[in-house]
């Protein structure tokens, strides 16, 4: 049956059928087309019953959360892709327009591409709609806020070097009327924000501090990782696994859901599916998270930690009543990933 011609409860209920299905092979793309007609569907129901507001702006929240976290992978779970994302991004912002993390995600892209005046409108949108916006999930962290001010301020110079650049080429013959700027001092401020952000590229998390540091210095570590370490890294095409000579990649879900672990949890504030509920968006039934899923998907990651020859590292426990997992610390660990690319990583 077509989307379309199902109800609400129908596509409620094929949404959980898809999840618990899905198992090490996601099915973003399903889901998200789930989440789209149940939007559209619940603003026309909305016009006449006001009261299901809150279910339309829960359902919009998780079709948005996936649209920015799953969207670069709806073509291969394991690699990201530019052209995925500013798509996914954008069908986000016909739903939220005001995002502000969907706007800065959009000007990194477009700054990534070198397509300056994009970038500039869409830092401009995510400097002027933060302050302002409710859900804190999708505001701009303080690193973000930095940094959208400074891929901002060089979008405008790259803008203004580019134009003045192209007024030698005007067909005029008095074009020694035209007024002579002096570009040193413009081309001394490009570089010097390109080279701050260069450093300030990549969160670095161990242990002992959370510090910056550019992405050759990630590649680098990657590349010669220090023996019997964990190393998680959110990099710009996958999300690699390393440990000692092994390596897996793996899928968002499993290197968010570790990557909290990693950072987050402890024997005495372990992990519970209400903790990790945003890595199980699509699996909530009655504002819960579905227990054997989450059940499941730990279990699923405590494979691939095997597959890297990792010793049990991660914890069962019971916390409150429920099931929950962390991280025992017995072997030292780096995750590093992007600044831009992120919500809310540090919280």
């Amino acid at each position: 049956m077509q989307l379309r011609n199902m109800s609400i409860e129908e596509l409620e209920d094929l949404e959980q059928d898809i999840h618990e299905r899905e198992g090490d092979n996601p099915l973003y793309s399903k889901k998200i087309d789930i989440y789209e007609e149940m939007v559209r569907r619940l603003r026309k129901i909305v016009r006449d019953s006001p009261e299901e507001k809150s279910y339309l702006e829960y359902v919009t929240r998780k079709l948005v959360f996936h649209l920015i976290h799953y969207g670069t992978y709806l073509k291969m779970e394991y690699q990201k892709d530019d052209h995925l994302a500013i798509n996914c991004l954008k069908r986000a912002l016909s739903f939220d327009a005001n995002n502000p993390i969907v706007a800065y995600r959009l000007g990194f892209l477009s700054y990534k591409h070198k397509d300056y005046q994009k970038s500039l409108h869409h830092f401009q949108k995510a400097i002027d709609h933060d302050p302002y916006y409710e859900q804190k999930d999708f505001r701009l962290n303080e690193t973000q806020i930095v940094n959208a001010h400074l891929y901002l301020t060089n979008s405008a110079l790259y803008i203004a070097k580019e134009t003045y650049e192209g007024m030698s080429k005007l067909p005029f013959d008095n074009q020694h009327e035209l007024p002579h700027y002096e570009l040193s001092s413009l081309y001394k401020s490009l570089s010097e924000n390109e080279r701050f952000l260069e450093k300030k590229a990549f969160y670095k998390i161990t242990e002992e501090e959370t510090a910056t540091c550019s992405k050759g210095e990630c590649d680098e570590l990657i590349t010669h990782e220090p023996r019997n370490t964990i190393v998680l890294y959110f990099n710009d095409r996958t999300i690699k696994l390393v440990y000692n000579d092994n390596s897996v990649d793996l899928g968002q879900n499993h290197g968010d859901i570790l990557r909290n672990l990693l950072t987050k949890s402890s024997e005495e504030l372990p992990a519970t599916r209400i903790t990790l509920q945003n890595f199980f968006s699509s699996s909530i039934v009655n504002g819960e998270v579905n227990r054997n899923t989450y059940i499941q998907a730990m279990n699923r990651l405590k494979t691939k930690l095997r597959s890297c020859d990792i010793p049990p590292i991660i914890q069962t426990s019971n916390y409150r009543r429920e099931t929950a997992y962390y991280f025992d610390k017995t072997l030292p660990y780096i995750v590093m990933f992007r600044v831009d690319q992120e919500i809310e990583y540090l919280s």
